[in-house]
C-alpha cells in the first residue's frame, strides 16, 4: 500500500514538473516570438509597438479599404501599421514620404522565433536591411521580392553575448533595421533616410539592457520610451558632425 502511494506521489510530482517545464518552454518561446518595432522618419522616432502574435506580423499601411479586397499575406498575422506622415514637420519631407508610401501597400512579413527573425518583402518598393545574419555588413543589402530571408540569428547573438561576458568581445547588437526606398547601409546620414524600421526580439532586447547595466550602463542601453540609434551613429561618423543637415534631400528620388 505504501509503495502504491509512493508511486502515485512520484507520478503526481512528475506530472507537475512536466506541466511546469511545458509552461516555461512556452513562455520562453513566447518571449522570442514577441518583437519591439520602432519607426523612424527622417531619423526621428515617430512610433513604437510590441507584437504579441506568435505567427508573426505584417508591416503595411493598413487593411484593404474595399470589401473583398485581397489581403496580402496570411490572414492570421498581426497587422502593424506605418505611422502617418502627418507629424513630419517639413512639408517637402511629408510629400516625399507619402510618395514612398504609395509603393509600400503590400508591406513586409516578419516572423520571430528562437531561431531568429525572418522577413519577406511583398511590397513593390525596394527594401534594404541590416542584421547580424546579413552577410554583407559594409554595403547595401536588398531584400528580393517574395523571398524569405533570415536577418537575425538568435544563436549567433547568444554566442557573441557569452564572449562579451568573458571579456572576449563587444556587446552584440540586437537590432534589425529595414530601410524603405533607399539603399542601406551606406554613407548617407541616418537622419536623411525617409523611413527606417528597427526590429528587436523582446527577450533579446531585455538581455542587452541587462548586460548594459552590468557593465555600467553603456551607450547601447535603451529604454522602451526612447530607443536610440547610437550604435548606428558610431557606424556612420558623418552623422555626428557638428553642422546640421536636413532630414531629407531636396532632389531625393524614390526608387522601386
Amino acid at each position: 500500500m505504501q509503495t502504491r502511494r509512493g508511486d502515485s506521489r512520484l507520478r503526481e510530482r512528475d506530472d507537475r514538473d512536466g506541466v511546469r517545464a511545458a509552461r516555461d518552454g512556452r513562455a520562453r518561446q513566447g518571449a522570442f516570438s514577441q518583437m519591439v518595432i520602432s519607426f523612424y522618419y527622417g531619423g526621428k522616432l515617430v512610433g513604437q509597438t510590441a507584437t504579441t502574435c506568435p505567427e508573426g506580423c505584417r508591416l503595411s499601411l493598413g487593411q484593404p479599404a474595399l470589401p473583398g479586397a485581397k489581403l496580402y499575406g496570411p490572414e492570421g498575422l498581426e497587422l502593424v501599421r506605418f505611422p502617418p506622415a502627418d507629424a513630419i514637420p517639413s512639408e517637402r519631407q511629408r510629400q516625399v514620404t507619402r510618395k514612398l508610401f504609395g509603393h509600400l501597400e503590400r508591406g513586409v512579413l516578419l516572423h520571430s522565433s528562437r531561431q531568429g527573425v525572418l522577413v519577406k518583402r511583398l511590397c513593390q518598393g525596394r527594401v534594404f536591411c541590416s542584421g547580424n545574419a546579413v552577410l554583407c555588413k559594409d554595403r547595401p543589402n536588398k531584400l528580393e521580392r517574395d523571398e524569405v530571408v533570415k536577418v537575425f540569428d538568435t544563436s549567433q547573438f547568444f554566442r557573441e553575448l557569452q564572449h562579451f561576458y568573458n571579456n572576449q568581445g563587444r556587446l552584440p547588437d540586437s537590432r534589425v533595421v529595414l530601410c524603405f526606398g533607399e539603399e542601406f547601409p551606406d554613407l548617407t546620414p541616418l537622419r536623411s533616410k525617409l523611413i527606417l524600421v528597427q526590429i528587436e526580439q523582446l527577450y533579446v532586447r531585455q538581455l542587452v539592457e541587462e548586460a548594459s547595466k552590468s557593465c555600467g550602463g553603456g551607450s547601447l542601453a535603451q529604454t522602451p520610451e526612447a530607443p536610440q540609434l547610437d550604435q548606428f551613429f558610431r557606424m556612420f561618423p558623418d552623422v555626428c558632425t557638428s553642422h546640421q543637415r536636413p532630414f531629407f534631400r531636396e532632389n531625393q528620388q524614390i526608387t522601386v
